[in-house]
């Protein structure tokens, strides 16, 4: 007896991810008058390349001739400078003396918030926070603050936050395009798709050349099913920035999602040739491949993909599920043993490897693996399925008929799971309650050639030979050559 003829569990992952544009604005290099001794080195702190302007500014920084709102404005400019160059400990220095000597609250405002985006990009998030939470009681209007404050809220997942200070920045200017762009990204990681697509639409009417705003748009559409939606909006996307890999990709998935595979892997092709290290655009091809049947080359994908990114769980599974169709189970196993251990909550992993381990006839750890499957996800009836014919392989003839049972209570019209629950009851003797499934699964399936076979034999149980010589002359005519393997 062979095992199901079920297609394999895929688990294929959604490989795009949305980028969320968030806009940090510094304070600017500001002139000074030039009634002191320094006007060149003025000139040179206001709008000089960073690395003159730091000297020029640190001149007049030093200069005891120099009036305190001269040397404050320069202390301000040196800082920015610091900033451009990448400078950051001396930028929060200087930022640092600024706000110990600057006495307007704008100014203070917006020390802050330049300092804080210091400390952001050195990793403190705290300072970040207290930086911007300061700059924001002394100026409510000040956007950036809010928007870099998100910034630092959506790292650490805390959503509800970073939407509320984008909903203050989309309040105070709603006419930038950017922010609402920012705050659909957010929508679409939670799934609101809806309230997703109404921000990047706005985002696209304020600035329809935004091409991550189409291409965003297009992903949540893509997600909530619209192929046709996200195609137009990558498209467009890629009108406007012919070398963007993100919109190849996503162009290419609502293409294959459509059934145009041919079309979907030139965009796969287009975005690895623009990126040739890409792993999600070499996943990407190798999931049209295989869905194509070219193992050969989906394993060739799949395998560049994990030599970018080795722990990318998707491409080691589905490299799992080529191997498997391409009968190499201890190569499949290795990779579904792998895909486990980054992810042991993927039922679809433990079916595989459960399928890789039958057909190496170790039903044993199969039966573990269907079992681990169904502890996941108890709706799985494919591992209900898979687990009923290594229970029969394994002479555990009355849990077998137990898991075809529950197949059939979930799926009426399932013609193996009636089959192979037939040929338990045949190996009890139970004749009657075998021609009775066996009979359900030739109704659901009339060529069934093997659910015949094993009604033959049931009749002949019962000492019907005409209907067994029937049921025999059927599997005659429906396998002349006798090439349908019927082990009994």
């Amino acid at each position: 007896m062979r095992p199901p003829n079920s297609s394999l569990a895929i688990s294929f992952l959604i490989i795009a991810s949305l980028t969320i544009i968030l806009v940090a604005s510094p304070v600017q290099a500001q002139g000074a008058n030039h009634n002191g001794g320094n006007s060149g080195d003025n000139i040179r702190c206001a709008s000089g390349k960073p690395e003159v302007a730091t000297l020029a500014c640190t001149h007049i920084i030093e200069d005891k001739r120099e009036n305190d709102d001269n040397r404050a404005i320069a202390l301000r400019n040196r800082a920015f400078r610091y900033q451009q160059m990448g400078d950051l400990n001396q930028a929060i220095a200087d930022y640092t003396t600024v706000l110990k000597r600057a006495d307007n609250p704008g100014v203070q405002a917006k020390t802050y918030m330049n300092r804080g985006l210091m400390y952001s990009q050195k990793g403190d998030e705290a300072g970040a926070l207290s930086d911007y939470d300061a700059a924001i009681r002394l100026d409510a209007k000040l956007i950036s603050a809010y928007i870099n404050r998100a910034t630092i809220f959506i790292r650490r997942g805390d959503d509800d936050d970073a939407i509320a200070d984008l909903n203050k920045a989309a309040a105070l200017n709603p006419k930038d395009g950017e922010i609402y762009a920012s705050r659909g990204s957010i929508h679409a990681h939670r799934g609101e798709n809806k309230q997703a697509i109404e921000d990047f639409s706005r985002a696209i009417e304020f600035d329809p050349k935004n091409a991550v705003a189409w291409r965003s748009r297009g992903f949540v559409y893509r997600a909530m099913g619209d192929n046709e939606r996200a195609a137009a909006d990558s498209a467009e996307a890629i009108r406007l920035d012919p070398n963007m890999v993100s919109a190849h990709l996503d162009m290419g998935l609502s293409r294959q999602d459509s059934g145009d595979a041919a079309q979907a892997i030139a965009e796969f092709d287009k975005a690895i040739e623009l990126n040739p290290r890409n792993a999600n655009a070499l996943k990407a091809r190798g999931d049209a491949y295989l869905a194509q049947r070219e193992t050969d080359r989906a394993i060739q994908d799949y395998t560049q993909a994990l030599g970018l990114e080795p722990k990318m769980y998707s491409a080691l599974a589905n490299r799992g599920v080529a191997y498997l169709k391409e009968s190499n189970w201890d190569a499949a196993m290795a990779d579904f043993t792998g895909a486990i251990a980054l992810d042991p909550k993927q039922y679809g992993t433990y079916l595989n490897r459960g399928q890789a381990f039958a057909a190496k006839h170790d039903h044993g750890h199969a039966i573990v693996d269907f079992t681990h499957a169904i502890q996941i996800n108890a709706a799985a009836v494919d591992a209900y399925r898979h687990r009923a014919f290594s229970r029969q392989e394994a002479f555990d003839t009355q849990g077998a008929i137990e898991d075809y049972s529950h197949v059939i209570e979930v799926s009426a019209k399932d013609a193996e799971a009636f089959r192979g629950r037939g040929l338990a009851y045949l190996h009890l003797h139970e004749h009657g309650a075998a021609i009775a499934d066996l009979t359900a699964a030739i109704s659901i399936n009339p060529t069934d050639v093997r659910a015949y076979r094993y009604r033959a034999l049931a009749y002949e149980g019962k000492n019907d030979l005409r209907h067994a010589e029937l049921d025999d002359a059927t599997v005659r005519r429906l396998d002349p050559k006798g090439q349908i393997d019927a082990r009994r």
